[in-house]
């Protein structure tokens, strides 16, 4: 056999990816509230992409993008000031840092410069929040002056904001938009609601030119929130049961396992 199997390391792309699973129960009343839905009442949230994209056209996919430099801006900082800041912005001790395999020498993108001026989880999460609006027009964000409270159960999206469309498309040009609409709202990025759940890599196959390694987290809302398209990038959604999905990307059912942005692939 001619020729590496290993491709170019600077093919690798570094992704955040989040998992969406809302709870189907019957709405509560303002004197006595739903519970909070059982692991069995949960629902995906899946995209579909647009079949002009060059990355898997019409696959159908969880939120997710390629990390930005602007979700690791240290204008953050100031947004999340004054409840929470480094070193770990209140999502608790640093988890267990995970093995990349293969190494990933020169990852494109923040790898390229190795000063984070964010911790990486969160950066990561804002990442995925991000692309979450750009994608679906799904907020997870909290109003700055409320807390995270743990013990609260799922919570819920934001209401989108007038002129929904005219910030998703101030943020899909320039991503740095993205901390102006949080600014605009006086909210922050739910980081605190999405779970590490895994990380995956896409498996090398000859002829592709993309491959990328990507975060997924789990965000778990108590309803379903208002999904919009961008009828961009991606095309239709659906929302389909827990079982057979999660821990088990290939499923036979079309949902190819090639771990882009959203997409599961090769456990890292």
């Amino acid at each position: 056999m001619s020729g590496s199997l290993r491709p170019d390391p600077s093919r690798w792309r570094q992704a955040a990816s989040v998992v969406l699973a809302a709870g189907w129960t019957h709405p509560g009343t303002a004197t006595q509230p739903s519970p909070p839905p059982p692991a069995e009442g949960f629902r995906l949230l899946l995209l579909q992409r647009s079949g002009r994209q060059g990355f898997m056209p019409g696959a159908h996919v969880f939120p997710g993008g390629v990390l930005d430099a602007a979700d690791r801006s240290a204008d953050w900082l100031g947004l999340f000031a004054p409840h929470h800041g480094p070193p770990r912005f209140g999502l608790g001790p640093a988890p267990i840092r995970r093995a990349a395999f293969p190494s990933l020498p020169n990852v494109a993108g923040c790898n390229a410069d190795s000063t984070w001026t964010l911790p990486e989880d969160v950066a990561f999460r804002i990442c995925a929040v991000r692309e979450a609006f750009e994608e679906a027009g799904v907020l997870l964000l909290r109003p700055r002056t409320s807390p995270p409270d743990p013990a609260s159960g799922p919570g819920r999206a934001l209401e989108p904001p007038p002129g929904l469309a005219a910030w998703r498309a101030r943020v899909r040009q320039d991503p740095s938009h993205f901390l102006r609409l949080c600014e605009h709202l006086d909210c922050t990025p739910n980081i605190w609601a999405l779970h590490d759940w895994s990380g995956w890599l896409t498996p090398f196959w000859r002829g592709g030119t993309r491959r990328f390694d990507t975060v997924f987290f789990l965000c778990c809302l108590r309803e379903p929130p208002p999904v919009y398209p961008d009828l961009a990038e991606v095309v239709a959604c659906q929302v389909g049961s827990t079982h057979g999905w999660a821990g088990d990307p290939g499923d036979g059912r079309g949902r190819a396992p090639l771990g882009g942005p959203g997409l599961p692939g090769t456990p890292a």
